[in-house]
């Protein structure tokens, strides 16, 4: 088990030398490039933009980072390829380092690897996003992402290719179920997206839970409830006792789950899509007992324990304004804080060379507390997770039982070898 602790860096006792660009002797500039303005959910990641800001004020009244204020540039990539690409283009000008975005179409790495340094070399510009929405991102020599793809990135082009997969929900529901068999749903919109998930589930067929009918079936964030309905027969015909969902997706399953009476399922289960009380809300008494994994502390019953994410929600404005992707946001930003404190160390100078010479040594990152001990400098996805589940209208920690733990078995994280590609 890893217990929660530390709070926010302060200021360091003497200000590290700086060169480079977005750097001055009084402030650094970070570019968040998140989709915000877009046609399909209006304010998509905005909770993610203010969740950087808010750490950026915490941390400013600290004393900063590296002796210098923080400036938070937001650029809105606007779920469009365009967008992004010159939102790219914008960060690597004039901000020193990419921080806690989430942008979905960020697919065409060019211009971040072959971003120029002060200097004009083209070493790419650091970044840290909340999440990488795409493997182009995840895979790119200067992407470090909290949910790495672990070996995929360097044998994405053989067949099959290698992956690590969380097993850990998997490992859980066959602890306390017997027979379970059923049905997973994909996020079919992005093939990488499906793909990155593909193995997960894979891997909790590999360890005894049996496919109904097609096993995995695709789901698209446009669709109606209704496009459900022939999930929910499959089911039925079988008496499924398992039914997974890696999207929010799990709401619309849930409701027409209802709908046609379906009372053979031991587990619903879902990715961290599900740990959010606007899902709990939106679902009512549809989605109780519905079951999440996560890999971070239950923010909204925890939060108050951990000093630094006690910090980060006041300065957000109060838990009802975070949701997983803000703490994925906050997760990012805390380990670039700690890669500029490694890269400063011994009087060295900070620059975006040294920043990522720096995340090249983050193999066992905590973000103080808020999750479990993660290799992040080798791409690896976290190992450590925390079950939780919607009981009486609330999200409420599971497994394991004690505040500020996580179970982190070694188990939870297995070799899985499909072609996809």
């Amino acid at each position: 088990m890893v217990v929660g602790a530390a709070t926010v860096a302060g200021a360091q006792s003497a200000k590290p030398k700086a060169d480079d660009v977005g750097i001055t002797d009084s402030q650094i500039r970070l570019a968040v490039i998140a989709d915000v303005d877009t046609p399909v959910q209006p304010g998509l990641f905005q909770k993610s933009v203010d969740a950087v800001r808010a750490w950026a004020k915490v941390v400013n009244k600290e004393g900063g980072v590296a002796g210098r204020n923080l400036v938070v540039d937001f650029i809105d990539s606007k779920l469009n390829p365009n967008e992004t690409r010159n939102a790219v283009i914008k960060a690597c000008a004039n901000d020193f380092a990419m921080v806690g975005g989430e942008a979905l179409f960020l697919n065409n790495v060019d211009d971040m690897v072959a971003c120029q340094n002060a200097a004009g070399q083209a070493i790419g510009i650091p970044d840290m996003p909340g999440l990488a929405l795409d493997t182009a991102e995840s895979c790119a020599p200067v992407t470090y992402v909290i949910i790495g793809l672990g070996p995929y990135c360097q044998t994405k082009d053989e067949h099959p290719q290698t992956y690590i997969a969380p097993q850990g929900d998997a490992r859980y529901y066959l602890s306390k179920n017997k027979d379970l068999h059923g049905i997973w749903t994909l996020p079919g919109d992005l093939k990488s997206t499906k793909n990155s998930l593909v193995p997960t589930y894979q891997a909790a067929v590999d360890l005894g839970i049996d496919k109904d009918g097609k096993g995995f079936y695709d789901v698209f964030q446009r669709d109606p409830q209704s496009a459900m309905t022939p999930i929910v027969q499959a089911i039925k015909q079988d008496g499924s006792t398992f039914a997974y969902s890696g999207s929010n997706k799990m709401l619309d399953l849930r409701k027409e789950a209802t709908l046609q009476g379906v009372t053979s399922v031991k587990v619903w289960g879902c990715t961290q899509a599900c740990y959010s009380q606007d899902f709990v809300d939106q679902g009512g008494s549809d989605v109780e007992g519905t079951q999440s994994v996560i890999t971070t502390l239950p923010f909204y019953t925890e939060y108050k324990s951990n000093p630094t994410l006690k910090k980060l929600v006041g300065a957000a404005g109060g838990i009802d304004k975070v949701d997983s992707n803000a703490v994925a946001s906050w997760l990012a930003a805390l380990l670039f804080q700690d890669a500029v404190a490694k890269a400063t160390t011994g009087g060295g100078t900070l620059s975006r060379q040294s920043l990522l010479d720096a995340l090249k040594q983050e193999h066992a990152f905590k973000a103080d507390g808020i999750m479990g001990s993660t290799d992040v400098a080798n791409h690896m996805p976290p190992g450590c997770i925390v079950m939780t589940q919607v009981k009486n209208g609330k999200l409420v920690r599971t497994f394991p039982s004690k505040p500020g733990t996580f179970d982190c078995n070694k188990k939870n994280l297995v070799e899985v070898k499909l072609d996809l590609s």
